[in-house]
């Protein structure tokens, strides 16, 4: 194991026996290096490439915040390209591992992915992408190893849905291992991609603003042939799931990884397993705050 593969853990669960549904749990992705999945992924990209003398990428969020932590820890310098849409509390968290942040004017995922791999070149760092590779397809999908290691029998595990690598490459994984499992994708009911006409983007408030992204890539689109289903879900819902993983357990998480548990909630008890993938933290206390006090619970 190099230096880089170093930085990724097994993430643990917790069980919510203790609202009455013993046949849920959590895992916690959101306790990932640098607070999210997408370390996972980059963490096994990069660990395939020998000389890197700096990173790059374009992002709105969490992947950039696991690119310059990641960055960091391996003394490099990082460049993250970004929009007026990333929040400032994740443009702080970049900042203060060390690496540069560069705004651009426009929101267009292939025009800022085409200018992310040019500035890559120009410097002679690595671009790391976003999606469309397969070393980072490979180190989300060790999410659902872990899980079909950790649980006996048929399962159903659930995957919110942003840029959609992460649902595609674990619902790849968990039906390889047993057909029988279930994988569901979930993305907010005010945003809906996949669970729509069209797979672009429509404006949205949700306040699962992670799993905003211009589009669901092409390359994206074959998770559909494994994914049983896309379940959309309430803003209520969304808001009651993220205040109970901090009622029942401290923790704090994005709205867009709770979103898992709101869609597992949404299933009757019985004796499968369900497993709802939280995969972020970095929400800042005013965007969390809000969250608490302005949604009436849904139930």
């Amino acid at each position: 194991m190099n230096a880089k593969q170093e930085l990724i853990k097994k993430t643990t669960y917790e069980n919510l026996d203790c609202i009455g549904r013993p046949d849920i749990y959590i895992k916690l992705e959101c306790n990932q290096f640098a607070n999210s999945f997408k370390s996972r992924g980059i963490v096994n990209f990069l660990s395939h490439i020998d000389d890197i003398k700096g990173l790059v990428t374009f992002t709105t969020g969490n992947h950039g915040i696991s690119v310059s932590a990641i960055a960091r820890q391996l003394s490099l310098p990082a460049i993250i390209i970004t929009t007026d849409k990333i929040s400032n509390h994740k443009r702080t968290i970049i900042e203060s591992n060390g690496a540069t942040v560069q705004l651009i004017d426009f929101y267009d995922l292939d025009k800022a992915t085409t200018l992310a791999k040019q500035t890559a070149i120009d410097l002679g760092y690595t671009f790391v992408p976003l999606f469309d590779n397969d070393n980072l397809l490979d180190g989300y999908s060790e999410i659902a190893n872990e899980i079909c290691t950790d649980f006996e029998g048929n399962l159903t595990i659930f995957f919110p849905i942003g840029s959609g690598s992460l649902l595609y490459a674990n619902a790849k994984r968990a039906k390889a291992i047993n057909p029988n499992n279930k994988v569901i994708g979930v993305e907010p009911k005010v945003y809906q991609r996949l669970n729509g006409v069209t797979h672009h983007n429509s404006p949205s408030s949700s306040i699962a603003d992670s799993l905003a992204i211009d589009r669901i890539p092409t390359c994206n689109l074959d998770l559909t042939k494994y994914a049983d289903y896309i379940l959309a879900i309430e803003e209520t819902e969304i808001a009651d799931a993220t205040k109970m993983i901090y009622e029942q357990f401290n923790l704090v998480t994005e709205a867009g990884g709770a979103i898992t548990l709101a869609a597992a909630l949404k299933t009757e008890k019985d004796n499968t397993n369900k497993i709802a993938v939280i995969t972020g933290k970095n929400i800042s206390p005013d965007k969390f705050n809000f969250i608490n006090s302005n949604f009436q619970s849904a139930k």
